[in-house]
């Protein structure tokens, strides 16, 4: 190496020159590990929270996460930066809010816009605190370079970081996701629009079948001449019929199915265990209008899923009425029930077990309270099944929902029957189109006033296969309600 005239080489230049580049490298480090590592923040909008975070990455990347459905990505920036945002929940008392009070669209465009840039200050001073604060730590960590030099560096690589943040923003440009790839089961998305479509058209169908196939239901046994007489429950005197439904889940093939069914086997009352409703909304009530059309008395017990509003509207129903505390005579059978106590309010869910346990063990004490002075009844009525199990001493047949499954249970001589019609919904909506084999299900019960409870039909349905089964199964009769 040659130096000018007069030049002297220095080796502690040279020393001083790669000692600076380390200071430097680990300070632009320790930036980057924590922004990575720590830089993720939690920001709500409107009741949606996400949680957005930075990382290295391939040039201009924005990930949206919607766990479990799977990602969609697009080349939205310049740099290598990749901004990763993922949905972490949907406050259901908001977004149930605005289901019920659609707010002003502009209103809420602007409020969206205004929120919006706050967070994005917020979330870019994050970024530039975490960054500094990883410098400094990594720097003092690893050289101990004195406090001066520690502050100067981590302000060095805090600079760069604001210089690639401000290139990020710059360069951004939403309008990539017209184009984005998927990952996961949201990869359908694109085809749902057609999906949503042609089920409008298909729904009519399944209707029609389901009217149909129910139809043929109540041939089963009516036709049967060889069975026995006691298998033919109808036959035996001034029997009653009870249609027990439960979990409809706001879908309307359910309503149908329960029209269809007190239509088709001629029933005197139905029982709605509850769960008429996913959220309770104003906007799902008013879709279960087709209620009326059953044309027989309907008998309600509020599930978690319901709400006040559910409750008003099944009040307002023409031969309906809501059970809660209170004992009914109808068709000769005492009849009482309660509703779960969290449709008093929006949550679906208690907050953690031991708080369900304590509300559970407080409505067992109420019933056997209200029991112990209305007298007992031929049927009790709750929605969860796991209450219900434990409360087969107290009637002749006690009904539940919530787990849909379909259980028809015999106690021993000193209990009665738990009846579980499963969900006639199919699970709600979500079952409308479903591949997984979830089936609508009821059951009807055969009950004579003052002799018990003859026989109980199973009845399960697929609309997507256009199977069905009914299973009758013969009870021991137990004495009726004194």
């Amino acid at each position: 190496m040659r130096f000018a005239p007069g030049t002297k080489f220095n080796p502690a230049n040279k020393i001083l020159s790669v000692k600076t580049l380390i200071l430097l490298v680990t300070a632009l480090t320790g930036s980057i590990l924590a922004v990575w590592l720590l830089g993720s923040t939690t920001v709500e909008m409107e009741g949606i929270e996400f949680k957005a975070g930075l990382s290295p990455g391939r040039s201009g990347i924005t990930e949206l996460h919607f766990p479990p459905f799977g990602m969609v990505e697009a080349k939205t920036h310049h740099g290598p930066v990749k901004l990763v945002i993922s949905l972490e929940q949907i406050r259901s008392d908001t977004f149930k809010s605005h289901v019920d009070n659609p707010p002003d669209q502009k209103k809420l465009l602007e409020r969206l816009r205004t929120s919006a840039r706050a967070k994005i200050t917020a979330f870019a001073l994050h970024q530039v605190l975490v960054a500094g604060l990883g410098a400094f730590l990594l720097l003092l960590l690893l050289w101990r370079p004195g406090l001066v030099k520690t502050l100067l560096y981590s302000a060095i690589s805090v600079l760069i970081l604001v210089a690639v943040l401000a290139g990020v923003f710059r360069s951004y440009d939403t309008s990539a996701f017209h184009e984005p790839e998927y990952t996961g089961v949201i990869s359908m998305a694109p085809a749902a629009v057609k999906f949503a479509s042609d089920s409008l058209t298909d729904f009519q169908q399944i209707r029609s079948q389901t009217r149909q196939i129910v139809s043929n239901l109540g041939m089963l046994f009516s036709s049967a001449d060889s069975l026995m007489v006691m298998a033919n429950p109808e036959e035996q005197g001034e029997v009653v019929k009870v249609l027990l439904v439960s979990d409809l889940h706001s879908n309307p093939v359910g309503i149908e199915l329960c029209r269809s069914l007190a239509a088709r086997f001629k029933v005197d009352f139905l029982i709605n265990s509850g769960d008429l409703t996913d959220m309770g909304s104003k906007l799902e009530t008013n879709a279960t209008q087709q209620l009326t059309a059953i044309g027989v008395p309907q008998l309600f017990v509020a599930g978690n899923h319901d709400s006040p509003e559910t409750i008003a509207f099944i009040n307002s129903l023409p031969d309906s009425q809501i059970l809660n505390g209170q004992t009914i005579t109808l068709k000769g059978l005492k009849i009482i029930g309660f509703a779960d106590p969290l449709s008093s309010g929006s949550a679906v869910t208690y907050e953690n077990a031991e708080q369900e346990k304590k509300a559970s063990l407080q409505q067992m004490d109420s019933i056997k309270e209200a029991i112990k002075v209305q007298g007992r009844p031929d049927i009790l009525v709750v929605h969860d099944y796991k209450l219900g199990r434990k409360l087969t001493p107290l009637a002749n047949l006690v009904v539940s929902g919530h787990n849909h499954r379909i259980q028809i249970e015999e106690g021993s001589e000193s209990e009665g029957v738990f009846a579980n019609p499963g969900t006639t919904g199919a699970s709600g909506l979500r079952g409308l189109y479903s591949e997984s084999g979830i089936s609508y299900s009821a059951a009807i019960a055969y009950i004579i006033p003052g002799n018990g409870l003859l026989a109980v039909d199973i009845i399960k349905y697929s609309p997507a296969t256009q199977q069905f089964s009914l299973e009758r199964k013969l009870l021991n009769a137990k004495p009726g309600a004194q």
